[in-house]
């Protein structure tokens, strides 16, 4: 089942505008921090780098994981 934009939206809703690393690891279904790091200096996803974190804004994510890429790697998310 393909779920849209809005699922996203609703499951992620408790989740701030921007998180951090951590959290984006933790919406992504617990993905290492080493992966997390790549999507983030790849660009996969929008974000912000303020030393010494990444601010990932939710908007991006939820863009990621309805991505081809997303797809292609069978990621899960878990909330």
């Amino acid at each position: 089942m393909n779920k849209t934009r809005k699922y996203y939206e609703r499951k992620f809703a408790r989740y701030p505008d921007v998180v951090d690393l951590f959290t984006f690891r933790k919406m992504l279904g617990g993905i290492g921090d080493c992966f997390a790091r790549r999507l983030v200096q790849e660009n996969k996803v929008k974000h912000t780098f303020i030393k010494p974190n990444y601010w990932i804004f939710k908007s991006s994510i939820i863009d990621y994981i309805l991505s081809e890429d997303y797809a292609s790697r069978r990621l899960r998310v878990r909330v």
